[in-house]
């Protein structure tokens, strides 16, 4: 039996039953590929916020009554909205106790398929004089050069590269620096200094298709970052106590309109996969057990030749973890290309942010996925190898005829 060798002796023995064979490896990759999948999409949310809060660079953020949840759509998908208040809150705000830096953005009207870029995007207004969450890119990025009226910012899936030209609303203007990916609202942003805003603004009436009417006395929204010592929910309740028609959200609460977002489906998701997982377990414990009893004839010849129960039992145990291996390995292959070839379709569809986790996370993903379908197929088979090892090979041979 030493000169067996057992790798090839179980393969061939799968080659026997092709369509059982294929029908276990199946169901295992559906199992690791749905389970590799619902890890990476969740890691990916994670890994988004994480960033785009360090990018976001404010503790609240103040938009008009009504407008929240808007907004919060905004900054995690980048889905375009406008809506406006008066700039005088800015300067109330600044004023309450608590409150550290405000700065005010403009948020423009939707442009889609403009004649620079594919797609549709969202223009934002800010001020480089006060502004705290682009500012500190720039200093790093550009050498602290400053920005001119008509140099702009754009967000890594606009497509555009630093030096390009973009025609906005007729007005021309110039790729100053491309932000890094967040997998958020921000990456589909275009950042337009106010002074060339403004511009943009008075010139659309001649200039551009659609004229602009965005009067230079309102604002969109008001970044707002806290003073040292001061709680973040006790500021948040102040500017909605003294100034009427605002609401105001916190970087926490676009965490939580992401994981109210993402309950029900990872739910669902994870759901599914433990039903498919159990059901892999009891499949492949119910096939094995039938091939141990059509094979005892076989494996007690075996045993009669001189091979010993350890033996028989490694010869199951490797048939299990063949198919389970070549299962697992499938599913997390098709389930990496979809995942690679559709994220921005995922990002779409379900409403969050998605930013692809490092190498490093998905091997590790993957490593500890497949060793679940080597530990599945050797748990599900443990009881027949057992089974047939410790019978006698007399009796095998007996009962298999």
């Amino acid at each position: 039996m030493k000169d067996i060798n057992l790798f090839n002796l179980a393969l061939q023995n799968l080659r026997r039953k092709p369509y059982r064979s294929v029908a276990i490896g199946l169901c295992v990759a559906v199992m690791t590929g749905s389970l590799f999948a619902a890890t990476i999409i969740l890691r990916g949310v994670q890994t988004s916020l994480s960033v785009g809060q360090a990018r976001l660079g404010a503790d609240l953020v103040v938009v008009p009554t009504g407008y929240k949840a808007p907004a919060q759509e905004a900054f995690i998908t980048g889905q375009p909205t406008t809506f406006y208040m008066s700039d005088q809150i800015e300067a109330q705000i600044a004023d309450l106790p608590g409150v550290a830096q405000t700065s005010s953005q403009v948020f423009v009207q939707t442009l889609t398929n403009a004649s620079c870029c594919i797609g549709e995007f969202f223009l934002v207004g800010f001020d480089p004089q006060s502004d705290f969450t682009i500012s500190p890119w720039l200093v790093t990025h550009l050498d602290g050069q400053p920005l001119g009226p008509l140099d702009v910012i754009a967000g890594d899936r606009i497509l555009l590269r630093e030096g390009d030209g973009a025609t906005f609303y007729g007005t021309n203007f110039r790729i100053a620096g491309v932000l890094e990916r967040t997998g958020m609202g921000i990456d589909r942003t275009i950042y337009v200094p106010i002074e060339g805003l403004r511009q943009m603004i008075a010139d659309s009436a001649e200039l551009a298709e659609e004229t602009l009417t965005i009067p230079p006395n309102e604002i969109s929204s008001v970044m707002v970052s806290i003073a040292p010592g001061a709680d973040v929910i006790d500021v948040a309740e102040a500017i909605e106590g003294n100034l009427s028609g605002v609401n105001v959200f916190t970087a926490s609460q676009l965490n939580q309109a992401v994981a109210r977002q993402m309950q029900g489906v990872m739910g669902i998701t994870f759901g599914v996969t433990a039903t498919l997982w159990l059901m892999s377990l009891l499949l492949v414990g119910l096939i094995f057990s039938l091939i141990v009893n059509e094979r005892q004839r076989e494996l007690g010849l075996l045993r009669a030749m001189g091979a010993r129960g350890r033996a028989v039992f490694q010869l199951v145990m490797s048939e299990a973890g063949l198919l389970t291996g070549m299962g697992g390995v499938i599913g997390l292959l098709v389930s990496g290309v979809l995942l690679m070839s559709f994220s921005r379709l995922i990002q779409l569809r379900l409403r969050i942010p998605y930013l692809l986790p490092s190498m490093l996370e998905i091997i590790g993903v993957e490593v500890g996925l497949l060793a679940l379908a080597l530990f599945t197929g050797a748990l599900a088979s443990l009881q027949p190898a057992l089974s047939i090892s410790r019978m006698e090979p007399y009796a095998a041979v007996r009962r298999g005829e």
